[in-house]
């Protein structure tokens, strides 16, 4: 009678085992799951795959607002678009963009599960002076576009900035500038690298050239991008220090 108990609650076992196992492991995933909330597990209801599979968590999304400021017909538009949706995006032909115009694309941050989700406001139909309070205010950060071709749009950057600058109350401004339609370098009277380099640095922003008509436009937003989440980072740990 002993003999054949051992031998059906070792068939039992031989059976029954690897779902045992299974279950096991599946509870220690669960609790490590519930220990740290930024661990999530992959595959854990597949019977053939038991032990299932760390992975990384759902990317977290930071909003940033950006602010595309200055004289109509500079490119600000094409910089959007272009950067939202490729050169085929770039229009053939110029239509001033009335009002305002929102366009949203996002950027991964390299060697992170990070995604900023920019919210690009083209302010393309305003001139210096007009009310963009509204459209401004709660911006995370600001590009002052000037078209290389016209110095005039470079001149006008300097109001663009004060304005800005009078209207947010002596605060920091995060932001760069931007010069345009590289692919016009070679024509006279354009404006030089070394004066949109000088502008920047008496402003305290960064420099940038782009040229929506060969796609090179990236740069600048990806800039903000990894600027916006190092703010984040640096956020987080002045709460953190404060528990």
């Amino acid at each position: 009678f002993w003999l054949k108990l051992s031998e059906l609650i070792r068939g039992r076992l031989d059976a029954f085992g690897p779902l045992i196992l299974r279950r096991a492991l599946r509870g220690q995933a669960v609790a490590l799951e519930a220990m740290d909330p930024e661990v999530t597990t992959l595959g854990g209801d597949d019977p053939n795959n038991p032990f299932g599979h760390l992975v990384q968590p759902q990317p977290l999304t930071l909003r940033c607002k950006i602010v595309l400021l200055g004289d109509p017909a500079v490119g600000k538009s094409s910089l959007a678009h272009v950067f939202q949706g490729g050169t085929q995006q770039f229009p053939k032909n110029y239509n001033m963009t009335l009002g305002i115009d929102l366009i949203v694309k996002r950027v991964n941050i390299p060697d992170t599960n990070v995604v900023v989700e920019m919210y690009i406001v083209d302010c393309g139909g305003f001139s210096i002076g007009q009310d963009l309070k509204p459209h401004w205010e709660n911006a995370n950060a600001f590009m002052f576009v000037y078209d290389i071709s016209s110095p005039t749009s470079f001149q006008n950057l300097a109001s663009w900035y004060d304005s800005l600058k009078a209207d947010r109350a002596g605060s920091a401004i995060t932001g760069l500038v931007v010069a345009s339609k590289m692919d016009l370098a070679e024509r006279p009277g354009v404006v030089s690298e070394e004066q949109g380099k000088q502008f920047s640095q008496e402003k305290g922003l960064e420099f940038f050239d782009v040229c929506a008509n060969t796609g090179n436009v990236d740069a600048p937003f990806n800039f903000l991008a990894g600027v916006h989440y190092d703010k984040y980072k640096e956020r987080k740990a002045e709460l953190e220090n404060l528990r």
